[in-house]
């Protein structure tokens, strides 16, 4: 799908407050209301908005031990661990990459113990190299691409 410049502003405010109401939307974008519920609509349909998701600090809800931690599984057993770890609830994110390790795990956790239990419990399915969290400078965002005219 071709953005033009009302998509890219459009995706900008949604990512800003997904809950913004469309007559806010439309004031921003100089669209009218249905106009910019209809390119929202299409949006979604092209696949391109996927969802609307709540931000949180899981701080605040008890889990202030954020890590990332890297996990090298073998070839024949990705599946069969990929299983696993979906069923672990202190995983909040799990991506597949390039390079050495097979897998990049991002956890919240209320204390030191959880995480060496949620270490002991991976290091059954391969090596882990453990990274705590001390900061996000720069947080989840659009592609700077995207906002460029």
């Amino acid at each position: 799908m071709q953005l033009d410049k009302y998509d890219r502003k459009i995706l900008a405010a949604l990512s800003e407050n997904a809950r913004i109401r469309f007559a806010e939307l439309a004031r921003r974008v100089n669209l009218s209301a249905p106009a910019v519920a209809d390119r929202v609509e299409k949006l979604e349909r092209a696949g391109v908005i996927t969802g609307y998701h709540v931000a949180i600090d899981p701080a605040k809800i008890g889990m202030p031990i954020l890590c990332v931690i890297e996990l090298t599984v073998k070839h024949r057993e990705y599946g069969m661990v990929l299983e696993r770890v979906r069923e672990m609830p202190e995983v909040v994110e799990c991506i597949s990459i390039t390079g050495t390790s097979a897998l990049l795990i991002r956890t919240a956790l209320p204390a030191m113990p959880a995480l060496q239990d949620l270490i002991g419990k991976l290091m059954q399915y391969g090596d882990t190299k453990t990274s705590i969290v001390v900061d996000t400078p720069v947080p989840p965002r659009l592609p700077a691409q995207l906002l460029e005219d």
